[in-house]
């Protein structure tokens, strides 16, 4: 019962936050429509759970862990958008992008102060889930930050922290599509080069292949020596490989959500078929593979 009124309560938002979208302009009379629509289903939500007790450990920290913070993020999130829209700098392109990178910045030092449960998010563990997850369990360690004063019977020591995480996500991303329609707006005027066109690539792959080796590419900090941010990368790609990635980073949480196969499987395939190919010239072309198996031996 609490999944089918949960998940039927969700989509009801997403239609109300939509239709709040599509029909109010002004910035502040948008945030309080959407505000009014999600403290309402968290009020539902909690009355019900107050109302119907859990049958178990494993169905609150499923609440817990996952219903609450997919709702109270986006309280985080309208809040912290519109902190954002309200903030943009009003000059030309260039400090508006300045602004904005800014921002992605900070989001990664967010996430970098949170680093353990971040990773505890993101590789989907559950070693600790019953610490916290599980309402009245007091966390006192030097791993999880202080949080604020909370509702004992709707919360638990790191919901809101993953609500947060969660914001922040959505946050990321919004910023990433307002960097991509600046770029739209001064591709136009960006001389083309006829030189580079004789020699253009597109990248005609699964789009989340190409997510992988972007995110690759970050978090070893191979451009710019570590200064590029996704941003960058993302919008060089979609400028050299013809390529829209405006879902780029939900095809990033898909590849964190992987089950049962590897979250690189398209970088562990490149390397399986570049091993097998050196295997091959090694078997049939000996002389031309002693660097190589020196190179494989020193690894």
């Amino acid at each position: 019962m609490l999944a089918k009124m949960s998940e039927e309560l969700y989509g009801k938002l997403q239609e109300q936050i939509n239709q709040c979208n599509g029909e109010e302009s002004d910035p502040f009379k948008l945030l309080t429509e959407i505000l009014k629509h999600v403290n309402h289903a968290l009020k539902i939500l909690r009355d019900y759970i107050v109302d119907n007790p859990f049958k178990d450990d494993d169905e609150q920290i499923w609440f817990f862990k996952i219903i609450k913070p997919k709702f109270y993020c986006l309280r985080i999130y309208y809040l912290e958008r519109y902190d954002l829209q309200t903030a943009v700098p009003t000059a030309n392109i260039k400090k508006i992008k300045q602004f904005y990178h800014d921002e992605l910045t900070m989001i990664m030092r967010f996430f970098q102060r949170n680093a353990f449960v971040y990773q505890y998010y993101r590789r989907g563990a559950t070693e600790l889930d019953k610490i916290y997850f599980l309402r009245g369990i007091n966390v006192e360690s030097v791993l999880t930050p202080d949080i604020p004063e909370h509702d004992c019977e709707f919360s638990t020591s790191q919901d809101h922290l993953y609500s947060k995480i969660k914001a922040h996500e959505l946050l990321q991303d919004y910023i990433l599509t307002q960097l991509r329609s600046l770029q739209v707006q001064i591709s136009p005027q960006t001389a083309v080069n006829t030189k580079s066109d004789l020699n253009k690539l597109s990248w005609t792959g699964d789009k989340t292949n190409l997510v992988e080796v972007i995110y690759g590419l970050f978090y070893t900090g191979q451009l710019n020596n570590g200064n590029a941010t996704i941003a960058d990368i993302i919008k060089w790609m979609e400028h050299n490989l013809q390529i829209d990635l405006s879902r780029s980073y939900k095809n990033f949480i898909d590849i964190k959500n992987r089950k049962r196969d590897s979250p690189t499987r398209f970088l562990d395939k490149m390397r399986d078929f570049i091993l097998q190919r050196i295997d091959e010239d090694l078997r049939y072309k000996p002389n031309r593979g002693i660097n190589l198996i020196e190179d494989r031996g020193n690894k």
